[in-house]
């Protein structure tokens, strides 16, 4: 299906987001598995929040991470 790139990168925020979603929704799942669907990924963040409360002490700062990747 044609579509004109410049048009869709001068849409909106708001239209550009329902597009992406909408977009996204429409993958299979078959074809990415659970861990890439909006579930998936769901469940992943809420299993990441749960180890940082329980943790919060592991947590690096962003300057932290960004001066090792320097070094």
């Amino acid at each position: 299906m044609p579509y004109n790139k410049e048009e869709l990168f001068n849409l909106p925020v708001q239209e550009k987001l329902e597009l992406v979603e909408a977009l996204w929704e429409s993958i299979d799942e078959e074809l990415l598995g659970k861990e890439m669907t909006r579930q998936g990924f769901e469940e992943e963040i809420d299993k990441r929040i749960a180890k940082i409360e329980k943790n919060p002490d592991t947590l690096v700062p962003w300057e932290e991470v960004l001066n090792q990747m320097r070094d």
